[in-house]
């Protein structure tokens, strides 16, 4: 995007902000990877670093304010939630000017491909596949719901993948802070996710209050996917996607049913003929019984029954894999973040909002910025439009010479790379998972167009280093 900028301001060095703040010569662009109605995605080398990054160009974003008060939403909680398991934003080009900017360009690590990709691309998936993925889910979810944060959109494409077995959620447009004095009606009316994996309590309204079960009911549908490679619940409607919860679950006790808010839906379990659970075991015989018991808490049908993330990750299915009260915990998100989600705010207020959160990744300027110094116009050297031309060029032509993914792919990144550490990890050095990746995704990556010919392997850490971090 645009950058490598001067500032337009008496007293200051043109060259200082070329050095702070240039971006157009940061980044060489390869090809596209993914297009949507957002925009567009291009690969690209950090030629500062090496690395491969993901550049999102979101175009137009203030053209509707439903959509800059989701892209807002996104950047800042990006911002807020920092974590090994979820997706992290780099680096957020500086626009041409504070007040006639319509695009953003957003840097993320270039990820392999995503969980959906990996489950329709292989049958042989591992149970230390199984139990790897879903502790590293669950182990994200615990970091986001003690920031009292709720994903809200939880599934396989949300999910992304690389090829050491890293798994980093993304895509956090649907997610909301939840407040104590936040009206649930009000905070809920908006709820678009899924429907494959959305609780039975949103099919319909049915709690008064919800909860973070809504991700864990969604985590155990796609953990559910991952050991069938077919999803649970592909339901065509509400009504179908309740049939098809209660042909497995069993239809739900008249408490239960008592306390759905929906009446339509209400009428509708209540009028449905008695329906037994169906044994986990035998709907999934190939499984790890562990796993299964571990599943059907996950995919209790009342919320309450439901365990948290942190009381999942204490499961015996997890036995030895890593300790619990080590993973970590994030402080709740002030409300005073999300100000402009409790009240009517304009598209100016929203770009306003926007510039604030593209500050953060420039640090000279957001401290004039604060301090009211901040100057509104900036000047670009010619690097600036060959980048531009770069990207047009790429966006006109398709990509040409590199594999483009679903244009319903929104995003194509994630953090650095993976350190395996006591702290934050799983002892992947344990003779459990010698050999995990070459026995299986060296097979299963091939099959996937748009992964490397050959995946890394694990990064090993030998075991003084790793318990001296």
């Amino acid at each position: 995007y645009k950058s490598a900028v001067s500032v337009v301001c008496s007293g200051s060095s043109e060259m200082d902000f070329f050095s702070e703040y240039g971006d157009a010569n940061r980044y060489k662009i390869q090809e596209v990877i993914g297009k949507g109605s957002y925009g567009v995605v291009c690969s690209a080398i950090d030629q500062h670093t090496g690395d491969k990054v993901a550049i999102k160009k979101i175009h137009n974003i203030f053209e509707h304010l439903s959509d800059a008060a989701r892209i807002l939403r996104e950047i800042k909680l990006l911002r807020l939630l920092r974590h090994p398991d979820i997706v992290e934003i780099r680096h957020i080009m500086l626009p041409p000017s504070r007040r006639d900017f319509k695009d953003i360009y957003v840097v993320f690590e270039l990820m392999d491909t995503d969980l959906h990709q990996v489950i329709k691309a292989n049958d042989d998936l591992t149970k230390e596949h199984h139990q790897f993925f879903l502790y590293q889910m669950l182990r994200a979810l615990k970091y986001i719901h003690t920031a009292n944060v709720y994903h809200r959109d939880l599934k396989p494409k949300n999910i992304l993948a690389n090829a050491n077995c890293k798994l980093k959620i993304c895509d956090f447009g649907l997610a909301r802070v939840a407040f104590n004095d936040t009206p649930t009606t009000v905070f809920w009316t908006d709820y678009v996710a899924t429907r494959w994996y959305r609780a039975p309590e949103l099919c319909g309204s049915f709690f008064t209050k919800y909860s973070p079960a809504i991700d864990i009911w969604s985590i155990g549908c796609i953990f559910a996917e991952i050991l069938t490679g077919k999803p649970l619940f592909p339901g065509k409607n509400v009504v179908h996607q309740l049939d098809l919860m209660t042909d497995l679950l069993g239809t739900p006790s008249l408490d239960t049913v008592s306390r759905i808010r929906n009446e339509k839906a209400r009428r509708y379990l209540s009028s449905m003929r008695k329906k037994q659970p169906v044994c986990f075991s035998e709907r999934f015989p190939k499984a790890d019984p562990a796993a299964l018991k571990l599943m059907q808490r996950l995919l209790a049908f009342d919320p309450k029954d439901r365990p948290t993330a942190e009381e999942a990750l204490a499961d015996p299915y997890f036995k030895g894999l890593g300790k619990v009260e080590r993973e970590p915990s994030c402080q709740p998100i002030s409300k005073f973040e999300f100000e402009f989600e409790r009240k009517k705010v304009t598209k100016e207020d929203v770009k306003e909002l926007i510039f604030r959160e593209i500050l953060e990744y420039h640090p000279q300027l957001l401290k004039d910025y604060m301090n009211g110094t901040e100057k509104t116009n900036f000047l670009y050297p010619s690097a600036v439009d060959n980048f531009r031309r770069q990207f047009a060029n790429l966006e006109e032509n398709g990509g040409k010479g590199g594999a483009i993914v679903p244009s319903d792919r929104k995003h194509v990144s994630l953090p650095s790379s993976l350190v395996i550490s006591w702290y934050y990890g799983i002892a992947l050095h344990d003779k459990r998972w010698s050999g995990l990746l070459q026995f299986i995704l060296h097979q299963f990556l091939q099959k996937i167009r748009s992964l490397p010919k050959f995946p890394k392997g694990f990064q090993q850490v030998d075991q003084e280093e790793w318990l001296a971090r």
